[in-house]
């Protein structure tokens, strides 16, 4: 599969950067548009667009869902950690923040990257392989190159992932080749459980015992896909669990098991809940979620 080169720069402040997204303003704006897909790239007045780094998913930092306040993950138990490595693997130093979790200060104000772009999610975020520096091989912006395994791990994708800091989550848009070299990295990053990553506290398989939402905000690390679901599903119904594979239905995920050929939906089929405990069967990098 290629993917656009698109060459530019990271800014973070006054934006809210966590560890699987950041806001990149390209050199030339105008490729934005034209990027595979049925969803387009949300840009500001200067053509700059929010990042979702492909095939991971860090610990939510400032998630709003269907409450009216945000709600987060264990900031000291990862999520703050995923978020300051990006940012100090990107090149910034000195980073501040107010307490809404947006960036104040940093330095130096810019430091010049570049993206492999596969499309556009569902909020206009460009899904893209995070690099820093000059790409090798270097090409024009614009440029469709075929990404493989060490172009790979040349990006803050990867760099995140082998240090145990973010989840594999994957969706339909990454490429088998991309996908497996991926799911194997992160399969080391869970086998050394190093202090500090999220594999070190991570309760997605083991159980995460829910007693209200503090439990997934304040205390239980878990696979931010199924958080989301949970904080959703507890803002709305409370603490018991009784409706949740119901909820869980109608929320309708699609996504496949290892290479099975015929997709599954709704997570409720692939967790077990028992006696107020959420337990995630398959291995996370073993599913791939349909990209809507």
């Amino acid at each position: 599969m290629t993917m656009m080169l698109v060459k530019g720069r990271y800014e973070i402040k006054n934006f809210e950067p966590d560890g699987d997204t950041v806001h990149f303003l390209p050199d030339d704006p105008g490729f934005w548009p034209e990027l595979p897909g049925e969803h387009k790239v949300k840009r500001n007045a200067h053509g700059g667009a929010g990042l979702r780094l492909d095939g991971i998913d860090a610990l939510e930092t400032h998630y709003q869902g269907v409450g009216p306040d945000f709600v987060h993950q264990p900031l000291d138990l990862g999520a703050h950690a995923a978020r300051d490595a990006l940012l100090t693997w990107l090149g910034f130093t000195n980073v501040t923040r107010g307490a809404d979790e947006k960036v104040t200060s940093a330095t130096p104000d810019t430091v010049p990257g570049f993206v492999l772009a596969s499309g556009a999610d569902t909020y206009g975020r460009c899904i893209a392989l995070v690099g820093r520096g000059t790409p090798t091989p270097d090409a024009r912006s614009g440029t469709m190159i075929r990404v493989d395994v060490p172009l790979l791990r040349q990006s803050a994708n990867h760099e995140l992932l082998s240090r145990g800091l973010v989840y594999p989550t994957f969706y339909s848009n990454l490429p088998r080749e991309l996908r497996l070299d991926m799911a194997a990295t992160a399969r080391q990053a869970q086998a050394a459980k190093a202090p500090g990553s999220v594999w070190a506290t991570d309760v997605t398989h083991s159980g995460a015992q829910i007693e209200d939402l503090s439990s997934i905000t304040d205390r239980l690390v878990i696979l931010p896909k199924l958080f989301r679901r949970l904080a959703d599903y507890l803002r709305l119904f409370g603490p018991s669990l009784d409706s949740l594979p119901a909820y869980l239905a109608g929320a309708d995920d699609e996504f496949f098991l290892s290479e099975q050929t015929t997709s599954t939906r709704g997570l409720h089929r692939v967790i077990d809940i028992n006696d107020g405990t959420v337990k995630l069967r398959p291995g996370i990098e073993d599913i791939v979620f349909v990209e809507k």
